[in-house]
């Protein structure tokens, strides 16, 4: 009705207006008959159902509307200076409804778990009956908001006994939750369109039990989308069943539920068919989708369904059958520098880690950045010093990842790192359980907020460790501290091979020129190189330059650039690469992905032995030999796939990764905000190759460097797999398999030293 929902107390100005009365006045005078007997004003209203999705952004600030809310008061009775909007809306829909009346109202995520917002929770929860909460899927409102969103549904208490016995109060109930498993969206907003699908009938035992599919009512060739008796293309979704031509979802599975809690509006009748007990046990099993007590809800009222997912509550009951503690009784937990000191960073100094150093068990070393002693040594940032045994565990960005800090040298880090400090446990032993499934699925359960996801230093507590047995935590720690001496050795080995390489070109130990003016001739200069920044001309790069121009080769003479088109088109499923995926030690890790699913940017598919190296910024070092044997592996855009043709891969790669020779490859990009080298330009950088012998030499130190790291990887995860197998048996049972599998490997701890 063009009204302002939330400033009721002025549609009698707008209702005034003629032109305003013209259009609206049959449907305002409907609304006026919905306000409860005796009411003059717009505040209270009888509406029987409420569905919303009020807007996210924007505070409302003034304060006569402010004073009409009480979820707009401070916990002291003063009015806040500013509310959220959808805040208010929460409040303002309420008010709505009749007693007995329901409410479905789409809301940012932070509202059902941030502890700052369980105030609205409570509100919700004194003046209704939470019916459900569906998590959806990140792209539901793409294009248009990224913001994660859950919809909330209620049903306003009935205490009145005059009205009838809508929904009458209790103490504690059942609430159901759900998430879409499905996203209906890709990642651009774009909605994914269901396909025919073949279908395998049940069992006959089960064709009682089961209904006929609605798949086997569908016309059409397997693979073509699927559309409803309109002609309209069916969005691949969980949510409910699309007039019956694809599976039930969500919807009817909360029917059930409704039906089973003999909710008022699903309670048995002619038109209403009684609870199937079989049905909404097959439901719910083939949903993300549980119900769970009010009285069960943790201490900050968090209704977020995701917090319900079946893998953390499994997780935990495996984990409650063992004696646990309070990870904080184990830790101090305080967090790094809050305060912006970009402007200290260097190229050497001391140590910063950021969320991307931390990936891996070990702290990552392949691209530090770094602060000088004076600004280590500001009061601000002695709280932050880290210490040999830290924890470190990333609660902003890439949540989850943790690593050990496994020396005694000055370092610092930021503010999305949490640091853990080991007050009488092994850190070695904490940082594997926070490592494996249990951990990470508590880490991921506390995590919290809508926009930035993020887990809070004050949800640490609620973490929970096993307390296992000494003899147990000793083996973990041993395997631990023989991992980190294998990465050792394969950074020493690795180091050889680049002192090999640099050796053999003249510039192991080479020192630059200080001096920073070059002369050159206009053939010299642009007629040959078609450059004229400056930089490209500096006497230290061009002496660089110099040496690798010695045989006249390119690196397009040793290799050819591998342009195999990735046709997502097909059906499977492959390991995708991105950027994000490299390592800083030439290791490619990936990501599952099916056909259909594929990235826009996945383009290139990658063989054994090809060497991916990134032509976007950050080039320096982000490259990675492919080693696996699979051929089904695909890597971004952003990547160029070179085969060696006359030289070998684990030189090539160390040519593409060493810190002197990078200076090279950032030499030759374009742009200034965005960096890049295009393919042409990477097969015309200059290459020297050393001699044959020192080729072979260089391979088998990478190569057995390459071993060492592996080795040191599978015994992180034996680790890891062991404290989880510990959980779910019990300590002997996972000492037994650890040592067999440390068998397999040759390993023998007891000569670790």
């Amino acid at each position: 009705m063009h009204l302002n929902t939330l400033d009721y107390e002025l549609w009698d100005e707008v209702t005034e207006q003629e032109e305003w009365d013209n259009i609206y006045n049959a449907g305002f005078k409907g609304l006026k008959r919905l306000r409860p007997k005796g009411s003059k004003d717009f505040r209270e209203f009888q509406f029987d159902v409420l569905m919303a999705n009020p807007p996210f952004a924007g505070d409302i600030k003034e304060p006569r509307m402010i004073a009409r809310y009480d979820l707009a008061k401070k916990p002291d009775g003063k009015w806040q200076t500013k509310v959220g909007r959808d805040i208010l809306f929460i409040e303002r829909n309420l008010n709505f409804l009749k007693p007995g009346g329901r409410m479905a109202i789409v809301l940012p995520q932070g509202r059902f778990n941030n502890s700052s917002d369980k105030n609205i929770r409570d509100f919700i929860a004194e003046r209704c009956r939470i019916l459900a909460v569906v998590g959806l899927h990140g792209n539901t409102f793409k294009p248009h908001t990224g913001t994660k969103t859950s919809v909330l549904f209620v049903q306003k208490w009935n205490d009145d006994p005059k009205v009838g016995a809508l929904c009458p109060r209790q103490d504690d109930y059942n609430i159901f939750f759900a998430t879409m498993r499905k996203s209906g969206k890709d990642n651009s907003g774009e909605k994914m369109w269901r396909k025919i699908s073949s279908f395998t009938s049940p069992p006959d035992e089960l064709s009682e039990l089961m209904p006929p599919s609605p798949m086997q009512r569908v016309v059409g060739v397997e693979g073509d989308f699927l559309q409803d008796v309109h002609g309209h293309l069916v969005v691949d979704h969980d949510l409910y069943n699309h007039e019956g031509l694809t599976e039930d979802g969500i919807a009817e599975a909360f029917i059930e539920f409704a039906k089973k809690e003999n909710l008022s509006f699903f309670e048995p009748s002619p038109s209403v068919t009684p609870f199937d007990a079989v049905r909404y046990r097959r439901l719910m099993d083939g949903l993300e989708a549980v119900e769970s007590c009010f009285s069960q809800l943790e201490r900050t009222t968090r209704i977020d369904s995701e917090f319900f997912k079946k893998y953390h509550i499994k997780l935990a009951n495996l984990l409650g059958n063992k004696e646990t503690e309070a990870l904080t009784k184990f830790v101090y937990v305080s967090d790094g520098n809050h305060l912006k000191i970009s402007d200290s960073f260097s190229d050497e100094g001391i140590p910063y880690y950021r969320g991307q150093d931390i990936h891996t068990f070990f702290i990552e070393r392949s691209n530090p950045i770094f602060i000088d002693e004076e600004a280590y040594n500001q009061s601000f940032m002695i709280r932050s010093h880290l210490r040999m045994g830290d924890i470190l565990l990333s609660i902003i960005g890439t949540i989850g990842a943790v690593s050990l800090v496994s020396t005694n040298q000055p370092a610092t880090c930021n503010c999305k790192l949490a640091i853990l400090r080991p007050k009488n446990q092994k850190s070695e032993f904490i940082a594997t359980f926070l490592n494996s499934e249990f951990g990470q699925s508590q880490i991921d359960r506390f995590t919290r907020c809508a926009v930035q996801m993020g887990l809070l230093l004050e949800d640490m507590d609620q973490i929970i460790v096993p307390v296992l047995n000494e003899n147990f935590k000793k083996l973990i720690t041993d395997i631990i501290n023989y991992s980190k001496l294998l990465l050792d050795q394969a950074d020493l080995t690795y180091q050889q091979a680049e002192d090999l390489l640099l050796s053999e070109l003249g510039l192991k130990d080479w020192q630059p020129t200080e001096e920073t003016v070059a002369v050159k001739s206009f053939s010299e200069s642009f007629l040959s190189s078609n450059r004229l920044d400056a930089e490209y001309y500096q006497p230290k790069q061009q002496k660089v330059m110099t040496i690798m121009h010695q045989s006249g080769l390119c690196i397009g003479d040793v290799v050819s650039l591998a342009k195999r088109k990735f046709q997502p088109e097909k059906q499977g499923t492959f390991n995708y690469i991105e950027i994000g995926n490299l390592s800083g030690e030439g290791f490619a890790n990936s990501e599952v992905v099916a056909m259909e699913e594929a990235p826009s940017r996945a383009q290139w598919f990658v063989k054994p032995n090809d060497v991916i190296t990134s032509t976007v910024r950050p080039i320096r070092r982000l490259s990675a030999l492919i080693e696996s044997e699979q051929n089904n592996y695909i890597c971004s855009s952003g990547f160029a796939v070179l085969k060696p043709t006359k030289i070998e891969p684990e030189v090539l790669l160390l040519y593409l990764r060493s810190p002197i020779l990078c200076e090279i490859l950032d030499l030759h990009t374009t742009a200034s905000m965005y960096p890049a080298i295009s393919t042409e330009g990477l097969l015309k950088i200059p290459i020297t190759l050393p001699k044959e012998s020192t080729r072979q030499k260089i391979t088998e130190k990478v190569r057995e460097s390459r071993k060492a790291r592996e080795q040191s990887k599978q015994l992180l995860e034996i680790a890891k797999t062991g404290v989880e197998r510990a959980i779910e048996t019990d300590e002997a049972t996972a000492t037994t398999w650890i040592n067999q599998q440390l068998e397999a490997l040759g390993i023998n701890l007891s000569n670790s030293n």
